[in-house]
């Protein structure tokens, strides 16, 4: 299990829930108008490549890196 505490959700967050529709393995869902990672997760990154604002971060690994926006919905 990959818990929240792994992603910093920052306050450019719009609580769009791009990310939780983009999670090929539905392993999102959203709780108070974030993003809530459950036990499922495969660090595939699609919550962070398809987040519309870059308000997902994972760990320091992500923070000021280049996002890849081929994710249609």
């Amino acid at each position: 299990m990959f818990p929240l505490l792994f992603y910093t959700i920052t306050d450019k967050c719009i609580s769009c829930g791009k990310c939780a529709r983009v999670c090929p393995l539905e392993n999102i869902s959203m709780l108070d108008g974030k993003p809530r990672w459950n036990g499922n997760c495969t660090h595939c990154m699609a919550c962070i490549c398809g987040c519309p604002t870059e308000a997902i971060e994972y760990k320091f690994i992500s923070k000021g890196k280049r996002r890849y926006y081929m994710m249609e919905e």
